[in-house]
């Protein structure tokens, strides 16, 4: 597997932790995404080449050459490897902080193009002025010029333009894809059930129960379609559910942990704590507003 980056690290105009990220990577080989993940940027994912399948909220979508996928923050999301292994992607991640100032009164409405989709089709004409925008994007952040970044915003904003009016002219009634195939289909109809029910105590064997099927062929085909496990996506959930209580309430660890479904503050703890590198009360203090 062959992993390359335009961007030289110590060249780098921009840290994975700065409000703004752009990745290019081209592989080879076979590759799927190791990690749960959501984060609290928006990501734009454009394919360059090849394809890939894309597990975004509750269902799979598969990506070809030249579709652009919108991501709004805290959404899990994961890409699995397709029929085709190689394929070559570019990847933009940026915080709404980063837009303020040149985009005070145009970047609140071009971020409703996440609301949309989540997987775009292009024509040859965008697919060019797309192009052109990734280009002079990659080039910016590698050479990092004195006016770099305020470029780099120019070009974001130009890009979210573009597909707001990509959006704005496509007919709204070909904007639901297929599922790329039926086992696909039902492993979605699982992920909607869970998500529809992750508070309450969930099993295996209930959620095989429910389906009909062997818990054996439930967690196959769920990692096989998703990515996750059943019990890393359920708990992933929880987490981000926790999350928002914890920044948005003062109820208690314990309050939380019975709230999000978790069976003891223990286990919720050292969950927590996997997925998000500190504790809850860490996490709580963390995200307070300091005067």
């Amino acid at each position: 597997m062959d992993i390359q980056s335009t961007t030289d690290p110590q060249r780098a105009l921009f840290a994975p932790t700065d409000p703004f990220h752009l990745h290019h990577s081209v592989r080879t080989g076979p590759f799927n995404m190791t990690q749960n993940h959501a984060h609290d940027s928006y990501e734009i994912y454009y394919m360059r080449s090849g394809e890939r399948f894309y597990f975004i909220k509750d269902r799979s979508y598969w990506v070809k050459r030249g579709d652009l996928v919108l991501i709004p923050p805290n959404v899990l999301h994961k890409t699995m490897e397709s029929d085709s292994p190689s394929h070559e992607r570019i990847l933009i991640n940026f915080k709404e902080v980063f837009m303020r100032g040149l985009y005070d009164e145009v970047a609140p409405g071009l971020l409703t193009v996440f609301e949309e989709g989540p997987v775009l089709h292009p024509d040859a004409r965008e697919l060019m002025m797309i192009e052109s925008i990734m280009e002079k994007m990659l080039w910016e952040q590698k050479h990092a010029e004195p006016d770099a970044e305020g470029y780099i915003k120019v070009l974001l904003g130009e890009l979210l333009l573009l597909i707001s009016r990509h959006i704005r002219h496509t007919d709204r009634k070909n904007k639901i894809a297929e599922h790329p195939t039926t086992l696909h289909r039902k492993v979605s109809d699982m992920v909607k059930h869970i998500n529809e029910n992750f508070r309450q105590p969930l099993s295996l064997k209930t959620l095989a129960d429910h389906f009909h099927i062997s818990s054996f062929y439930l967690c196959r085909i769920y990692k096989e379609v998703t990515g996750f496990t059943v019990i890393e996506y359920v708990n992933q959930l929880r987490v981000q559910d926790a999350q928002r209580l914890l920044k948005t309430t003062r109820l208690s660890v314990t309050e939380i942990t019975e709230r999000v479904g978790f069976d003891s503050s223990t286990h919720f703890g050292r969950i927590f704590k996997a997925l998000c590198g500190m504790s809850p009360l860490q996490y709580r203090k963390w995200n307070t507003p300091r005067d």
